[in-house]
């Protein structure tokens, strides 16, 4: 019985060996080849009987005096393997890569190979694949840098010839009085400039606050922030006697830039103060919780809300739902831009002449 299983794994031995689909070969302790399986043979397109005896620097030359020719001696001397990541091997114009592993057998060694050609051509298609996603990328950073540094000169210098403009007009007024007949013309020229000089000045705020984007974290106390904004709107607080509740009981503290805190609690209070209804007290909620992990910030008010339907488009640039009052445009823009630029997400949810609910996920 014992010869019996002895001869069948000798035979699935064989059959393993000799089938295998990477070269196999087994060398004596003067690493002269004993054995090689068929596809040895097929990828060294040499027969069989060329291997057999032959000694492994007569067929590898170059591997004379290389670490690896004497690793493969100290595994038959210790009997610890010894393996290789990627090998190369040319034949004609065809080049491998292989895995090798060489392993004790008896008092032979054996060597074993795995053809990872295929796999390593991939992975240097996607290694030059990377390389040029960093390429584009790193020159998408240089352009949208030149851009901003171009919006950065282009907004400042426009401001001060159309503030020079806007005084000239004003000094024009004081001159003396205007026909009936240019005085529209100059009062359009008057409304015009004002514009222009509103966008400048909404440019240069939305460059100023991107600029701070790479700004150092710190732990902000939202209570704190809150009273430093309501300092600052203390006028339209006490006169529109608007009521300010606040909870910040299930998360009082956040990690942030201090500066975006407080610019998207000064946006969004100065929102609901300016856009309050007339017709009754305005009333603001600020509270803070926890949702799936990350702090939530909710801004309520009852003031005069829009139409959900347009709720897409108040985030946009100059982009404004009222305009009995002045105003810039910008604020949700900053606020937006703050919030998805650090992985945030902010929503919200408004009904005519019932007021207004921001949702921020920090």
């Amino acid at each position: 019985m014992k010869k019996y299983v002895t001869k069948i794994n000798n035979e699935l031995k064989s059959a393993f060996f000799e089938n295998a689909h990477s070269p196999f070969v087994i060398l004596d302790d003067q690493m002269n080849f004993v054995d090689v399986n068929h596809a040895s043979v097929t990828t060294m397109g040499i027969t069989k009987e060329s291997f057999i005896g032959k000694n492994l620097l007569d067929v590898f030359p170059y591997l004379e005096g290389t670490d690896r020719y004497e690793s493969y001696k100290d595994v038959l001397n210790t009997g610890i393997p010894v393996a290789y990541d990627e090998l190369a091997f040319a034949k004609g114009n065809l080049h491998y890569k292989w895995t090798c592993r060489a392993f004790k057998v008896g008092a032979y060694l054996g060597i074993s190979t795995l053809d990872i050609t295929n796999l390593s051509d991939t992975i240097d298609k996607l290694k030059n694949a990377q390389n040029s996603l960093e390429s584009v990328n790193n020159n998408l950073i240089k352009s949208n840098r030149e851009l901003e540094e171009f919006s950065y000169v282009a907004a400042h210098d426009l401001r001060a010839p159309l503030t020079n403009l806007k005084s000239l007009f004003s000094m024009f007024l004081k001159a003396g009085p205007v026909s009936d007949e240019v005085a529209p013309i100059v009062d359009s020229m008057q409304k015009v400039t004002k514009v222009m000089c509103d966008k400048i000045t909404a440019l240069n705020k939305v460059i100023a606050m991107k600029s701070t984007f790479n700004g150092v974290r710190e732990d902000v106390v939202f209570s704190e922030v809150v009273a430093k904004v309501k300092a600052g709107l203390s006028d339209d607080i006490i006169k529109s006697r608007t009521i300010i509740k606040e909870d910040f009981s299930s998360c009082s503290i956040i990690n942030y830039n201090p500066i975006h805190i407080e610019s998207i609690i000064q946006n969004l209070m100065s929102n609901s103060l300016k856009y309050r209804h007339p017709k009754r007290k305005p009333i603001i909620k600020i509270s803070t919780k926890e949702v799936n992990g990350r702090m939530q910030l909710t801004f309520k008010d009852n003031g005069l809300g829009f139409d959900q339907s347009v709720s897409n488009k108040v985030f946009g640039l100059f982009k404004r739902m009222h305009t009995h009052v002045e105003g810039l445009g910008i604020g949700l823009y900053i606020i937006h831009s703050i919030v998805t630029e650090s992985g945030g997400e902010i929503e919200v949810e408004s009904q005519v002449n019932k007021g207004t609910e921001f949702k921020i996920q920090f």
